[in-house]
């Protein structure tokens, strides 16, 4: 008998939950229910509904002065809990640490999830210019040198399923076109390193 695909037994309301919480990301500190609902493209009396929810647990939590919500000392606990349980970090973190004094320059480790880079962990040189990644930051792969060095890995099918339609430039060095992308890919492929 063959497995049923598992988006059959997605949970409507638990889905829209983990959306909002997904809404309090990078810079965003605070959001408004009107916003929220918005975003998400929900009646604002269910945003209120979920936000009450997860106020209730600790995920979220309201701003008395601004009324707005953010996230709660539960989602922290929750990040700290997945990052203990990453024997990986406890391993890499003497590692970054060296490389970071041998180099003079920033070090992390970061894990590739559906096109994406997310940092786990960091360890940030002394110097003046240097590269600022936060733990838990979500940046689009062709952006990160290790996500140029996943991606340079992958096969065309494995690109093509990926790499967004259009390339957005985060930085004066991002490559916004497909060919110069591709091109610098094959070189890193070549060299080892991006």
């Amino acid at each position: 008998m063959a497995k049923k695909d598992k988006s059959e037994y997605i949970i409507q309301a638990v889905s829209h939950a983990l959306d909002l919480l997904e809404q309090f990301h990078d810079d965003v500190d605070e959001l408004g229910v009107t916003e929220l609902s918005k975003r998400l493209k929900l009646h604002k009396n269910n945003v209120f509904r979920l936000l009450a929810t997860l106020e209730s647990r600790g995920y979220i939590e309201q701003n008395k002065a601004t009324e707005n919500y953010r996230l709660g000392l539960k989602s922290l606990e929750l990040g700290q809990t997945f990052i203990k349980q990453m024997g990986l970090l406890r391993q890499a973190k003497p590692i970054l640490e060296k490389l970071t004094k041998d180099t003079g320059e920033t070090s992390y480790v970061a894990i590739f999830k559906e096109g994406h880079i997310v940092y786990l962990d960091v360890v940030e040189t002394d110097q003046t210019v240097r590269v600022v990644s936060r733990v838990g930051s979500r940046l689009p792969a062709y952006c990160t040198a290790s996500g140029k060095v996943h991606l340079a890995a992958m096969s065309e099918e494995e690109l093509e399923e990926v790499l967004p339609e259009q390339l957005e430039k985060h930085t004066p060095t991002t490559f916004a076109d497909r060919a110069s992308l591709l091109a610098e890919l094959k070189k890193v492929a070549e060299q080892g390193y991006a």
